[in-house]
């Protein structure tokens, strides 16, 4: 009987955590898209971080960017920030049994200090892009990495472009400095 009120309790949490990320889509017309691991280490390896810098993810979705990057620098400050909530909490879980020391904030990417960081990892929508130049613009430090996967900003040039394999062939990761 407990195993069939566990699996129920179980149901419901499932359902209910779909039904809260349908409703927030209403209100937040973000998608939710995975950054493959491979597309991570390649930005990390063009940032040529040196292992004790600050490195924002915007957008972190599950998290998995950051871990990556703290598991390759255990002395980097890995700090993320998501924006729904139901992925903020699946990233939180994953950040819990990954055993890193890494920050995942519930905030919009727009909203998030970005003064103190060494290097920005982004995936975000076009429509988001004009916003978040403008805010780095303001905020950044000169000399602060930025790498984008699949879409530019509207009015910088890139440092670097890679070309790296996607489904259909391939998309550009770009690696802006400020």
């Amino acid at each position: 009987m407990l195993l069939v009120d566990l699996f129920l309790i179980c149901m419901i949490v499932f359902i209910l955590v779909i039904v809260v990320t349908t409703v927030a889509h209403i209100w937040v017309p973000v998608p939710v898209v995975p950054t493959p691991n491979h597309i991570i280490e390649t930005a990390l390896t063009m940032a040529k971080l040196k292992g004790n810098e600050t490195f924002l993810d915007l957008g972190a979705g599950d998290g998995r960017a950051l871990i990556i990057a703290k598991k390759r620098y255990p002395k980097i400050t890995a700090i993320g920030s998501e924006l729904i909530p139901t992925v903020w909490l699946f990233g939180k879980l994953r950040i819990w049994l990954s055993k890193q020391d890494v920050t995942l904030l519930l905030c919009d990417a727009r909203k998030q200090d970005v003064s103190k960081a060494d290097c920005i990892f982004l995936y975000l929508i076009p429509g988001i892009m004009d916003d978040i130049q403008k805010k780095f613009d303001t905020e950044l430090r000169p000399g602060t990495k930025v790498l984008s996967y699949a879409f530019a900003f509207p009015s910088k040039k890139a440092a670097e472009e890679k070309d790296v394999p996607w489904i259909t062939g391939t998309r550009k990761l770009r690696m802006y400095v400020w």
